[in-house]
């Protein structure tokens, strides 16, 4: 069995940084992205369910005073929960041992650091008005989340949501493009200025500009990031003072390339560091519940993953990768069957955010139940 070890942001931070693994171990770095994935599940099963008050008695209720909405948000995060857990399992059982330099014989001996995702989305943003970024006489930070699951409220800052566009096959990967859902970055980055203008024009100052990212691994995508910014004009009146992230993979040579006009170092502050540990950032939800941004007949939508290279896009091993993908297949089926077991509702495809994508590359109307899909 895959060794599964919560580990929260508070505890971590108490460690000698960074993190150190044991020789030839290897730990899988997640957040619990739970309600992340079933918000916009539960949001439907309800829908349906509130229309059909006579079946409530058979939705398992845990009591005769738990609500409907209850009995759902339970139902739902217990099986996805027991999905998250059969897919770490997949990973570790078919992952790729010579990329990790690890014993093929103790795939199935790793660790899963899950961690709490408002407790680091707390972090970050604490950390992006330290004095690391900020000094005594500037104004309040512009905060700019570059990841879905960390949000920033209006009063705080804004966002620029952009993704790396995949072929269909997932091996080959093009230029950056906006989210699935988002404008144009063009326009994400006119937002971002007007408010970075409206600031300047009340305090007269430059206003420090703090990123937030999910996980630093290279200065590549963060360089073009801030050559964009600059050549839309958003250090007018203001500047990048630093990098706020949940996660870092990258030493100390690959951070010093990150850099503000050229030559000005950018600071990084970290919530957890895994340099110098055998551990990989993953997403395991991509396999099934979102996915990677394609183009398809001129719309963008997001592919899940088990309908693409897994050994291009998760840390499976080659050979093992039509095992991989059967399992996988299984776990999903699983997840459906649960919801329709104790649910009563037959999930169509179009309840999941690859939809289209996956209606086009299987050939199969989006009304199709998810259950069968997955076949």
């Amino acid at each position: 069995m895959v060794k599964i070890r919560n580990v929260t942001l508070a505890n971590a931070e108490e460690a000698v940084m960074p993190l150190r693994g044991s020789e030839n171990s290897f730990t899988f770095v997640i957040r619990d992205d739970t309600d992340f994935v079933t918000t916009p599940i539960k949001a439907r099963l309800l829908r349906v369910l509130s229309k059909k008050p006579t079946l409530k008695s058979e939705y398992a209720m845990a009591s005769n005073d738990e609500t409907l909405d209850a009995a759902i948000d339970r139902i739902v995060d217990r099986a996805y929960q027991k999905w998250m857990r059969h897919a770490l399992y997949m990973l570790g059982r078919h992952i790729d041992a010579d990329k990790y330099d690890l014993n093929p014989q103790r795939r199935n001996e790793l660790s899963v650091h899950l961690y709490d995702a408002d407790e680091l989305t707390n972090s970050v943003i604490k950390k992006a008005h330290s004095a690391q970024f900020v000094k005594a006489d500037d104004p309040a930070p512009y905060l700019i989340s570059l990841d879905d699951m960390i949000p920033v409220s209006d009063e705080l800052g804004g966002e620029i949501s952009f993704s790396r566009l995949f072929s269909l096959c997932g091996t080959d990967y093009f230029d950056y493009t906006a989210r699935p859902g988002h404008p144009a970055i063009h326009r994400q980055l006119d937002k971002v200025k007007a408010d970075l203008n409206a600031r300047f024009e009340q305090s007269g100052k430059s206003t420090p500009i703090v990123l937030l990212e999910d996980n630093v691994r290279h200065a590549r995508m963060l360089n073009w990031l801030e050559n964009l910014m600059d050549g839309h004009g958003l250090f007018n009146h203001a500047h990048l003072a630093g990098i706020s992230t949940c996660f870092c993979s990258a030493d100390d040579a690959e951070l010093s390339k990150i850099v503000h006009k050229g030559h000005l170092a950018v600071p990084v502050a970290v919530g957890v560091n895994y340099l110098g540990v055998n551990a990989d950032v993953q997403t395991p939800r991509d396999l099934m519940f979102d996915g990677f941004v394609v183009k398809i007949d001129g719309q963008k939508g997001r592919l899940p993953g088990i309908f693409m290279d897994v050994a291009s896009r998760f840390s499976v091993s080659e050979p093992r990768s039509e095992a991989f993908k059967e399992d996988i297949r299984c776990i999903n089926r699983e997840f459906c069957a649960d919801i329709r077991k104790d649910l009563g509702v037959n999930m169509p495809l179009s309840w999941f955010v690859g939809a289209k994508p996956v209606s086009h590359v299987t050939n199969t109307h989006v009304n199709t139940s998810m259950l069968k899909v997955m076949r």
